[in-house]
């Protein structure tokens, strides 16, 4: 899921984010409650360091929900998946969108931070 949100909620949180009155973006968090079937699970991994205003706790009480946390501890496994990586076990040519120059980096900036033209991950080769 991707965490980021449309409409005024999602203006109102962003509004807060940029004049510092909140750190962490709760939308995607909002949204898994939102999705989650009664008496079940929403699992948050990774890291918020702030608050999260509008957490939707109604909706938890009310569906019997149980909310679970935990950091990602990656650098254990980056040894392993860069062999991997290395031998030719893994693809990731499908986590780019977007494959640019040096020159195009400032339009791939601006392309990922407005989501324009479906960028979700933009890739800059210095040499291409």
């Amino acid at each position: 899921m991707e965490a980021r949100g449309d409409g005024f909620v999602h203006l109102y949180d962003r509004a807060k984010q940029q004049l510092r009155l909140q750190t962490d973006r709760p939308t995607a968090v909002r949204q898994a409650v939102h999705a989650c079937r009664k008496a079940g699970t929403v699992f948050v991994l990774g890291v918020f360091t702030g608050l999260v205003d509008k957490f939707p706790l109604g909706a938890v009480v009310n569906k019997g929900l149980t909310v679970r946390g935990a950091q990602m501890h990656g650098q254990r496994y980056v040894p392993m998946l860069l062999d991997r990586l290395t031998a030719g076990e893994l693809r990731t040519s499908h986590l780019a969108t977007h494959t640019v120059s040096l020159d195009e980096a400032p339009k791939a900036y601006d392309m990922f931070k407005h989501k324009t033209d479906g960028c979700v991950r933009a890739v800059i080769r210095p040499g291409a």
